[in-house]
């Protein structure tokens, strides 16, 4: 069966035509965004609803802006990859994003802000968060964008961070953990550039290993537990895209561990692997082994798909791994907001209506288009699967 074949069979609406209702005492949406200063945004307030909200408009009026200020009230750092300082309003001194979000207990309001010059800070209910971190699980998010295909077709950065950020919404500690551990790189980084021959230099260097042992396990376990779960929702997913086609995915550590799963033993493999390999690093001036080299890997019928996959292929496997992050999000039950930004124009309607609904199951979803799309449920179709319609200009979100 083709992957074009098989991913109409996949993207054909459900009986009905719209997404599984869910309990919606036990579902965590957002209900208000606001933004001061963010990106083209100087003052927004704007409510959605609980199941798809659509909001198309041109290119560069800040559709893709909005889902951003969603995923920093969720992990409080943007999943576009951006720095904070990138998405402040031209000439201003920093950016706030709030919002309220629902659930079983009634709600609670999350605000974020950030200063240049002094960082961010988060509240809940007006109480200051005193580590970043503890905003984890509050609201869950799955990004889906165009680029996708670049985890599947990228270096292993791009897999990692599918890994990382499905972890960081699912564990706080995790989060801390690879906070951590990105610190402790730089140091040993640094100090292993600076080496000389000398006790001073051998004892920074000790030091900051500890500390990438200590968080660098957390990691490895962390990561080795996850992608079995996530291979298992992936591969369903892929098998009902592609049928017979096989998609597995495979945890390939840098750090030959025992038992990857178990912490202790993480780090022991770890901080083996780090005096062996400690020579060769002084020599080269940098970390040559630990969770930043570290790789998903991906196979389709046993053959490495970043190097055999047909861009189709890579399509249906990103959208696959998508849905598994999804799922794996949404294990409790609570839900996850999908973000989809303009991931539809290269659907028909009737795919892009199916896709919709599928992600739909999780939770609340916002789907981005450009105006005057042929597809992307920017017509009548929007009102058959009961979408919010908001309409963006520059700086404005205006509901129809």
């Amino acid at each position: 069966m083709s992957p074009h074949a098989a991913e109409v069979e996949f993207l054909t609406v459900p009986e009905g035509g719209r997404p599984r209702q869910r309990d919606g005492e036990s579902t965590v949406w957002l209900s208000e965004l606001r933004l001061s200063n963010f990106r083209s945004y100087g003052d927004l307030q704007v409510g959605f609803e609980s199941g798809l909200n659509f909001l198309y408009g041109e290119n560069g009026t800040g559709k893709t802006s909005v889902l951003e200020a969603i995923s920093y009230l969720a992990v409080a750092r943007s999943l576009r990859s951006a720095n904070d300082s990138e998405v402040v309003r031209w000439k201003e001194d920093g950016f706030g994003v709030g919002g309220e979000v629902v659930d079983g207990d009634g709600g609670e309001t999350i605000v974020l802000r950030f200063t240049r010059g002094r960082g961010k800070e988060v509240t809940i209910d007006g109480s200051r968060l005193e580590r970043l971190s503890e905003l984890v699980g509050h609201l869950r998010v799955a990004w889906f964008c165009p680029e996708d295909t670049w985890i599947t077709k990228g270096g292993p950065d791009a897999r990692r961070r599918l890994v990382d950020m499905t972890l960081c919404q699912v564990d706080a500690s995790y989060m801390a953990a690879l906070t951590g551990y990105r610190r402790a790189l730089r140091q040993r980084n640094e100090a292993l550039l600076n080496w000389t021959p000398d006790e001073e230099s051998d004892r920074v260097i000790e030091a900051w290993t500890e500390k990438l042992v200590q968080w660098g396990g957390r990691i490895i376990a962390g990561r080795a537990r996850l992608v079995p779960a996530l291979a298992d929702k992936v591969a369903g997913y892929h098998a009902r895209i592609a049928g017979e086609d096989t998609l597995t995915l495979a945890y390939r550590s840098s750090v030959p561990v025992e038992d990857a799963a178990v912490e202790a033993s993480a780090r022991d493999g770890f901080r083996a692997a780090l005096v062996h390999s400690e020579e060769d690093e002084k020599r080269r001036g940098f970390t040559l082994v630990g969770p930043h080299r570290d790789d998903l890997e991906v196979r389709l019928e046993g053959r490495p798909l970043r190097s055999f996959g047909s861009q189709g292929q890579h399509r249906t496997a990103a959208i696959a791994l998508k849905l598994g992050e999804a799922a794996i999000l949404d294990a409790d039950g609570r839900g996850v907001v999908v973000l989809l930004d303009d991931v539809l124009s290269e659907l028909d309607e009737s795919r892009s209506e199916a896709l919709v609904s599928h992600v739909g199951t999780h939770g609340q979803a916002f789907v981005t288009s450009t105006t005057g799309a042929a597809s992307g449920l920017a017509r009548p179709t929007s009102e058959s699967t009961g979408a919010a319609r908001f309409r963006v200009d520059v700086g404005k979100v205006v509901r129809e």
